[in-house]
């Protein structure tokens, strides 16, 4: 009589310290460069074609690391760090390996391991099968491969891997703080000189004489951007038009309220007189301007008026 033959035990899952050893292979790299590009892509302006080739090589580092945890098991039988460490993912009812599209499910399930404050990711330590919460959903297992042999050179590509990471991520993040520091460096230097050169320009633009007219308006001008000259040209034609006074100013008090490389925008506390000889009568405004530099120099690009001069005595 033939006694039946016993089950053979299934093989033993992989160790809890093994995988943990294989994801942060499979992950770091990845998770490194992108990191360093995504900071470096928030360090640049957000109209800039650098911004987005930046953002565009971090979505392809992400794509690549899916490649590696998805589709390479799928195709080749190993992920990077699954070879390095010599485990493999096989569906836990035959010993199978997964397709493509259980393991991408695998890879989305990981969130439900992560979310309960990493509760899934610990939970192979008291799982008879060391199963993760993404492999109970998707009914997976993580073994050592006894079937084939991970590649001869994988500790030598692996290593190609981490090194070309570290240094993409370097090179990101040091372009990241050469960026930023450079354009904190380029503000400062313009709320410097907007802090100099500011009440001088605007009390010039302001300021003119009728004996001295057209030269007064003509250097207003050149105070000015062109969008800026399309509003004071018809002011000032407006003021040659009527019977025209002296009109001078002075910045009493001045605080700069936003500095960038190339603009500013200014609060400023104008005194000054207006009148004839004789009829002179202080004056006073608040106006805040936008400075813009335009090669090298500071000109202003717009003037609002928060309160108006007092007018002059006659006036209405």
């Amino acid at each position: 009589m033939v006694e039946p033959v016993a089950d053979a035990a299934p093989p033993e899952p992989a160790r809890w310290q093994t995988r943990a050893t294989a994801i942060a292979i499979d992950l770091l790299p990845g998770s490194a460069v992108m990191a360093s590009t995504g900071m470096l892509a928030l360090s640049l302006p957000s109209d800039s074609i650098w911004r987005w080739l930046v953002s565009g090589i971090a979505g392809l580092v992400f794509l690549a690391t899916e490649v590696n945890r998805i589709f390479l098991p799928a195709l080749k039988g190993w992920s990077l760090g699954r070879a390095f460490t010599g485990i493999e993912v096989v569906r836990g009812a035959d010993g199978a390996a997964p397709g493509a599209g259980r393991l991408l499910l695998r890879e989305a399930a990981h969130l439900v391991d992560t979310v309960p404050v990493l509760l899934g990711w610990i939970w192979p330590l008291r799982d008879r099968r060391r199963r993760t919460f993404a492999d109970l959903l998707t009914r997976t297992e993580v073994r050592p491969a006894a079937q084939r042999q991970p590649p001869a050179n994988i500790r030598v590509v692996t290593a190609r891997v981490f090194v070309a990471a570290a240094a993409a991520s370097l090179i990101a993040a040091a372009t990241a703080y050469g960026v930023v520091y450079q354009n904190d460096h380029n503000s400062d230097r313009a709320q410097a000189e907007i802090t100099r050169q500011g009440p001088k320009i605007v009390a010039d633009m302001l300021s003119y004489d009728p004996e001295t007219l057209a030269e007064d308006f003509e250097r207003a001008q050149s105070l000015a951007t062109e969008k800026y000259r399309q509003q004071l040209v018809p002011q000032q034609d407006a003021i040659r038009d009527s019977e025209p006074v002296p009109n001078f100013y002075r910045v009493t008090d001045a605080a700069v309220l936003h500095a960038s490389p190339h603009r500013a925008t200014m609060l400023l506390f104008l005194q000054g007189q207006r009148g004839t000889p004789g009829k002179e009568r202080l004056i006073s405004a608040t106006v805040e301007v936008a400075f813009v530099q335009e090669a090298g120099t500071w000109r202003v690009d717009d003037l609002d008026v928060v309160s108006k001069p007092l007018p002059v005595q006659g006036e209405k």
